[in-house]
Order: C-alpha cells, then structure tokens, then sequence
C-alpha cells in the first residue's frame, strides 16, 4: 500500500532552497530534507525528483536504499550477530548440486547450497531480517 505524501514538489524544493540559502559550507543534507526527497520518488520519479531538487540521483538511490535496508531491523545488534549453520549431512555432489542465492534491498547477498537438516526457513528470516 502506497502511502501519498502530503507534501508537493514544489514545497519540497522551497525547503532545500531556503537550507541551501542558511547552510554554512561543507554542511551536509539534514536527513529530514532526504526523507521528503524519498518520499516525492515515488509519484515524481527518481529523474524529475533530483532535477528538480538539484540532488545527484547516485546520492538519492544510496539513500533510498538506506531507508529500505532499515526498515524492519530490530536492533544493531541483530545485525552484526552472527549465524553458523552446520550442516547435518555433507552437500550433495557437485553433479546434482543446488545452489540458492537470496539477495537483501541493500545489496547483501548470501549464497548457500541447502542439506537435509538445515533449517532454512529461519536462515532466510534471518538474513532477510524478518
């Protein structure tokens, strides 16, 4: 479900401008101003959004994405925990082997070739970070 943002374009750009005018140099973007971009992408566009706002579309997609990879992470700790599977039997051979390779919104990807015994459903939660 698509929430709309109450904000327009146009108000949005006025809020950089009036930052960009008060600004002292070298100072960075406030995230406040990020998240009203963010918010714009998704009835205006990644193209009409950063033209508009004069963003590099790099820096808005990098911050797209941290927004996204952030959302449903429970705690920093969560994610630096580590996870080691042992398998219960030894992989299959290299002839009938099956890889599966599950790829996070932040661009993580973790290849893995599934055993008997592997409980994968709670690896997938929790690379996926459900």
């Amino acid at each position: 479900m698509r929430i709309e943002s109450t904000l327009t374009l146009e108000e949005v750009a006025e809020h950089f401008e009036h930052w960009r005018k008060s600004k002292k140099r070298g100072e960075r973007i406030p995230q406040p101003l990020w998240d009203e971009a963010i918010e714009l992408v998704q009835t205006h566009g990644v193209s009409q959004v950063t033209r508009t706002l004069r963003l590099s579309a790099t820096d808005l997609n990098k911050r797209r994405g941290i927004v996204r990879a952030n959302q449903g992470r429970q705690s920093p700790v969560a994610e630096a925990a580590f996870v080691e599977v042992e398998p219960v039997q030894p992989p299959v051979a290299d002839a009938e082997a099956v890889w599966m390779e599950l790829e996070r919104p932040d661009g993580m990807r973790l290849r893995i070739r599934p055993t008997r015994g592997l409980d994968m459903l709670a690896l997938v939660d929790r690379f996926m970070g459900a």
